[in-house]
C-alpha cells in the first residue's frame, strides 16, 4: 500500500493558496481542511520535469477500481469552484481526492471516509490535464510602444 504523496511546485503553490484565503489549517473544525492542511505538511515536492506524469495531480482524470472490484470509475480532481458532480469533477476537499491526490499509478490506496471508515482502492491510470501556454504576442499587430500620439511615423 502506497503512502507517500508527491505534489508539482504548481500544485503546492495552488493548494497553499486555497488554503491560505480559506483559513485552513490544522486547526480547522472541518475535517477535510485538516485533511488538506496535512497533505500540505507531508506532501513530498517532485521535480518540473517534461516527463508523463505518474502521480494524480490537480485538472488530472483518475481511473480507480475499488479493491476487488472489476469496474473501473474515473473522477477529474479539481478546485472546489470548478467541481461538478454531474461531470465527475470531484473537489479537492473530498475524501477521495484527498486520498488519490499525489500517488502513481499502480499503487493501492486506502481512502478515509467519514465515521471511521475507509475503503481501499487501485490506481489504474491517470490522465494529465493539457496545460495549454498562455498565448504569445501577435506577430501581425505592431509593438504598443509605436501606436498613438506622439510615436514616430
Amino acid at each position: 500500500m502506497c503512502t507517500k504523496q508527491y505534489l508539482s511546485q504548481h500544485d503546492l503553490a495552488i493548494l497553499h493558496r486555497f488554503a491560505r484565503e480559506h483559513g485552513i489549517g490544522a486547526d480547522s473544525r472541518d475535517p477535510s481542511g485538516r485533511k488538506l492542511a496535512a497533505l500540505l505538511v507531508s506532501a513530498l515536492p517532485l521535480p518540473e520535469t517534461g516527463a508523463a506524469p505518474r502521480h494524480i495531480a490537480l485538472g488530472a482524470t483518475v481511473h480507480y477500481r475499488p479493491a476487488g472490484a472489476r469496474d473501473t470509475s474515473s473522477i477529474l480532481i479539481a478546485c472546489p469552484y470548478d467541481a461538478n458532480a454531474l461531470l465527475a469533477r470531484v473537489t479537492i476537499l473530498s475524501p477521495l481526492a484527498l486520498g488519490l491526490l499525489g500517488h502513481a499509478v499502480g499503487c493501492n490506496v486506502e481512502i478515509g471516509l467519514p465515521h471511521a471508515r475507509s475503503m481501499l482502492v487501485d490506481i489504474v491510470a491517470v490522465d494529465a490535464l493539457a496545460r495549454i501556454p498562455p498565448p504569445g504576442p501577435r506577430l501581425d499587430a505592431a509593438p504598443q510602444w509605436t501606436r498613438g500620439p506622439g510615436a514616430a511615423t
